[in-house]
This record gives C-alpha cells, structure tokens and sequence, in this order.
C-alpha cells in the first residue's frame, strides 16, 4: 500500500512542543487549548510568535524526538513491503533562500539520525499545505495517510483519501467518513494490519 506520512503532528508531537516552549516562555498555562501553534494556543502577537520562533524553531528542528513508537513503525512498514511517502509542510523547507535551504538540512538530517526510510519526501509550503499534500497524495498513489492537521484531513476525506489523524486538542471537532482517529503509533500499524 502507497501510505503517506506527515512530520510535525504524526512523526513528532507538535502539541507537547507547542505547549511545553509556551509555558517555559510565558509561565503560564495556554489561553486557548486546542490552538494549533503557540501564537493560537497562548493568544501571541505576531512580533511574539517570530521571537519565540527565533529562539526554539532551530532547536525543535535538531533534539525534538520521534513519538513513541514512530521510528519502529516506519522500520515495520517499511519490512512489509509498504510504499512510504513522506508528505511535509514544515516551515520554510519550500523557500528558495538558505533559511529554506537550512530547514530542509536539519528535516532530512532528523530523518536520517532517527532512521527513518521513505520511498520519496514530498515538500510542501505551509501557505498551501492542504493541496499540496492532496497533490502529492494523488501524484504518489497514496491511499491512506497519517495526518494532524484539520485543513490537510478535511480536505483529503472530501477527496475520498484515508486519513488516519493522529488525536489532538486542534483537531477534536475533524470528523469524516474517511477519517479514523489514532493516539499512537501502535494503533497505526495495527489499523494498517486489519485492512
């Protein structure tokens, strides 16, 4: 099966990141907790965002780790003969500029360092990630992907695509036909063992 697969959200967990340089930055508890970044989640400015980003976006991007589970389970699907496309919106790694060029360094570094093998990264713009991955998903033949993001999932259950959404707070009220809601990578490989 051609199974697509995003970072941030589903390899990683963004609402532990999220929160955790919130709190460590603000002191306090999130205004909002079931924002989606830390400008929504803690009510920032967008001077705020941009500085906080400054400080912790690089050091996310190097030490944050894999979810539980996650690096096993690429390494198994990987052995049962699925065809992994990872299919990204992380931020800047589609600029033409060494920002862009720099992101895109330290993605593909952290797939490397946690070994983590797909037939094909697909990179797409934070600006236009719900049809960008949906293009990427019809270009790539995949018919089931591991997504967290509400637009993303929406969009590609309209579009009669699988969508396995890794539970978050940002994504509570996602429903769909297509849509099945996972808290872990175990649950992941065993839905995928039972279709």
């Amino acid at each position: 099966m051609n199974i697509g697969i995003d970072t941030d959200g589903v390899l990683t967990d963004l609402y532990a990141y999220n929160y955790s340089i919130g709190k460590k930055e603000l002191n306090r508890e999130p205004d909002n907790s079931a924002g989606y970044d830390v400008r929504e989640m803690y009510g920032l400015s967008e001077k705020q965002e941009f500085r906080i980003g400054l400080k912790y976006f690089f050091k996310y991007c190097k030490e944050w780790p894999p979810r539980e589970g996650a690096v096993e389970a690429i390494e198994h699907l990987n052995a049962e003969g699925h065809q992994l496309y990872e299919i990204t919106a992380r931020k800047f790694v589609t600029k033409k500029n060494l920002l862009g060029k720099y992101s895109k360094h330290l993605l593909f570094r952290w797939y490397k360092r946690h070994g983590m093998r797909f037939k094909e990264i697909i990179l797409c713009s934070e600006e236009h990630s719900p049809e960008e991955k949906l293009a990427g998903c019809i270009r790539s033949g995949v018919t089931l992907m591991i997504e967290d993001k509400p637009e993303v999932v929406e969009l590609l259950n309209k579009n009669n695509i699988r969508v396995l959404m890794f539970d978050a707070p940002y994504n509570r009220e996602v429903k769909g036909e297509n849509v099945t809601r996972v808290k872990n990578w175990e649950e992941v490989e065993k839905y995928i063992k039972g279709m």
